[in-house]
């Protein structure tokens, strides 16, 4: 998992075991602004993915364009979400990305995130990936911090308050996310094994 938002608040683990244990954190809600136009930077964006996955099928830029349903950006542009229909989605599993392509693209600061609705997987609610070259990480396994925007992106399309979704990389992981829009919190529930525990004194 890339390290949680500096403000993010722990909760009290769902269950207690000293096996795995469903842990919930809150995190900071991010909104998704969609891209509007051209100016936006939507052909740099389609063109992005037409070299980032030159090898899916159709993949040139007019290709990519038919299983693009959404392009936006969270707040102050930090990553890039582009979601794609179920069948656009699985054209890109096992090609070898460029992640140089992902890298020279302007219109994000941290990392692209690319989802779809999953609607054909039981207890899930869309999949993702996520790849940020231009932090040093090529594709993240686990991303919390990408399901503040995902999770409000999803749950908001599909008219739910708790919203699972499945991240697709070599290792995979599921993510449950709890919605809390009145306190502009998301919360990322996962499953975690403890190794340690104690209790911090401070003297004031």
């Amino acid at each position: 998992l890339l390290l949680p938002p500096a403000n993010s608040q722990p909760t009290t683990p769902l269950s207690s075991s000293n096996k795995a244990s469903r842990v919930a954190m809150k995190f900071p809600w991010k909104n998704v602004t969609p891209l509007s136009s051209e100016r936006d930077g939507k052909e740099e964006i389609l063109d992005m993915m037409s070299r980032a996955f030159s090898n899916a099928a159709n993949s040139g830029q007019s290709g990519f364009a038919q299983y693009v349903l959404h392009i936006g950006t969270t707040d102050v542009k930090e990553d890039m979400l582009i979601e794609l229909s179920e069948e656009g989605f699985d054209l890109l599993q096992g090609v070898k990305v460029d992640y140089g392509a992902l890298e020279g693209c302007k219109g994000y600061s941290r990392g692209v995130i690319i989802c779809c609705v999953a609607s054909a997987m039981p207890s899930v609610d869309f999949r993702s990936r996520f790849f940020g070259p231009k932090v040093g990480i090529d594709e993240d396994p686990v991303t919390g911090s990408a399901h503040c925007s995902l999770g409000p992106y999803f749950g908001d399309k599909l008219g739910k308050t708790v919203v699972v979704g499945r991240q697709e990389s070599d290792r995979g992981g599921l993510v449950e996310c709890i919605l809390k829009p009145d306190e502009g919190r998301v919360c990322i529930v996962g499953t975690a094994v403890m190794t340690v525990s104690g209790q911090l004194s401070i003297a004031i």
